[in-house]
């Protein structure tokens, strides 16, 4: 049966970690720059904004899934 849950987390190697390091660092940067154009934006569309925000999330949670 896998480890579908993830029980049990793999040993990462220093390439691993600091692609992890340098990913999330990156989105950071992104997902501040998002803040800087938010205060802009029409009340109405800031839902996009929070959808941005979210999908970026997510890309990152799965990116580190993959690696991890």
């Amino acid at each position: 049966m896998s480890d579908v849950f993830r029980r049990e987390y793999k040993k990462l190697n220093d390439e691993q970690i600091s692609w992890i390091a340098s990913i999330k660092e990156d989105a950071e940067d992104v997902y501040n720059s998002f803040d800087l154009c938010a205060a802009g934006i029409p009340e109405h569309d800031k839902r996009m904004m929070a959808l941005a925000k979210t999908n970026l999330e997510q890309s990152i949670m799965w990116f580190v899934k993959a690696i991890s």
